[in-house]
């Protein structure tokens, strides 16, 4: 069962008649509920300081399905048409993250591997490496308490034709070269060093003509 048939099986639960909303838990028996469990899922990568702040006013069964219709269809590519490919794309992406990048304790598509490969899809140029950094070492007797080391990276490059044409108007929009580099640190936990900014923005261009 691919992700787009799951988050409808869940919905279908919840709310008979709303299949298309992508929400993956029907656990709780009120809409409310269930709209909160699901943003704080991977679903968390995609909502805006304004989705936010209309997330934070929803009080009843029928404001979050309001705001649910609302938050997939600013994001449908193509609203005149059936269906939603973003929300399919959405959970094949969050699946694969799930099975890939999965730490102790942590959903794969919950961390900051993840988060990239939910926004942007997976990495065209992928490369390993190391990268150094400081470390702060005090009770070491004439040694300096700050320490030059080198940690291992993982590097992911998106260059302009791997991104969408909105992701490439934010970022000329910003002055900034049209493609993405995002650098973590590889370990028994990984996390982003370099492009969070770049991923912000990688949510923003989700929404339909953000990019102009």
């Amino acid at each position: 069962m691919d992700g787009l048939a799951r988050a409808r099986r869940a919905i279908a639960s919840l709310l008979p008649g709303l299949l298309w909303l992508a929400c993956q838990s029907a656990a709780r028996p009120q809409a409310t509920g269930a709209v909160e469990e699901w943003a704080e899922g991977p679903a968390r990568w995609l909502i805006l300081p304004d989705d936010a702040k209309q997330l934070h006013r929803v009080r009843t069964n029928q404001e979050a399905v309001a705001f649910m219709e609302s938050f997939w269809r600013r994001r449908d590519p193509n609203p005149g048409q059936p269906g939603n490919p973003f929300v399919q794309i959405f959970y094949q992406r969050v699946e694969a993250a799930d099975r890939l990048y999965g730490e102790e304790g942590t959903r794969g598509s919950l961390t900051d591997r993840g988060r990239a490969l939910v926004l942007l899809g997976p990495p065209p140029l992928l490369a390993y490496g190391q990268k150094p950094a400081a470390s702060w070492e005090p009770g070491r007797e004439g040694k300096p308490l700050v320490q030059t080391h080198k940690i291992q990276v993982e590097t992911w490059t998106y260059h302009e034709a791997d991104l969408t044409p909105a992701m490439v108007a934010l970022l000329k929009a910003e002055g900034r070269t049209p493609e993405v580099s995002l650098v973590f640190v590889a370990g028994p936990r990984t996390f982003l060093i370099e492009g969070g900014r770049l991923l912000d923005l990688a949510a923003r261009a989700a929404v339909r003509d953000s990019g102009r």
